[in-house]
């Protein structure tokens, strides 16, 4: 017997098969490169992963992460841009006089939407990446454009452009997944803009409708069948 498929509001990509489209692609790619540094850390890891949103840049940067500290949660420290300040770099580069951590070869920053990030703080992570040494990742999501961001800061980086996935794809990644008609697949994927986290929100408000909708009754069918009888 399948397991019963999760609610699609808390629905999160667990492995690169839950992805949809290109960025799945890229997430097989990037989680090589992981694993050959995890093995031979010898290097340091600095990947920007820019593009639309929801089309999955911050599950991708948190399974490369997983696999550079082989799932040590402590190894990863996450932070939205918004809150990145100049202290929080200093910090950070303070850091960097350590070498790995207590649980792991592997040290991961991972910051979304970095571009959010204030300017001084932007200033000085400039400076964090280029002293950064091996056995250190700097994971960073943007939604904004590569052109939108300065060039000093882009060319610190590994940049990736993660594209939507297209609407034949969306439909079959739910189709597959939940099991509904092939027109309610495809009408929710194409209101989703290539947004997948918008799909699966469109798809929780047509599952949530249709279990409230009133279904006949187990009497109502036999009374039918008896008035059938009689007329013959």
């Amino acid at each position: 017997m399948k397991p019963t498929p999760p609610e699609p509001m808390v629905f999160r990509p667990a492995n690169v098969d839950e992805l949809v489209g290109q960025p799945a692609r890229v997430a097989e790619a990037l989680l090589r490169k992981a694993k050959r540094l995890r093995e031979n850390s010898s290097s340091n890891l600095r990947v920007l992963l820019y593009g639309p949103p929801g089309v999955g840049k911050t599950t991708i940067a948190e399974l490369v992460a997983r696999e550079l500290t082989c799932g040590q949660s402590l190894c990863v420290e996450e932070a939205n841009g918004k809150m990145v300040s100049a202290e929080v770099v200093r910090l950070w580069m303070a850091s960097l006089a350590h070498a790995g951590n207590l649980f792991g070869d592997w040290s991961v920053v991972l910051v979304n939407e970095v571009d959010r990030a204030s300017r001084d703080a932007q200033d000085l992570l400039l400076s964090y990446l280029d002293k950064m040494p091996a056995g250190r990742a700097f994971l960073a999501t943007s939604n904004l454009d590569l052109s939108a961001l300065t060039d000093r800061f882009q060319s610190r980086f590994q940049a990736i452009r993660l594209d939507a996935p297209s609407t034949d794809e969306i439909a079959a990644f739910l189709r597959a997944r939940w099991r509904i008609p092939a027109d309610v697949a495809a009408r929710i994927a194409v209101g989703s803009g290539g947004n997948v986290r918008a799909a699966l929100l469109d798809l929780q408000t047509f599952l949530d409708a249709a279990d409230a909708a009133p279904k006949p009754t187990k009497n109502h069918n036999r009374n039918g069948e008896r008035r059938h009888a009689r007329r013959s």
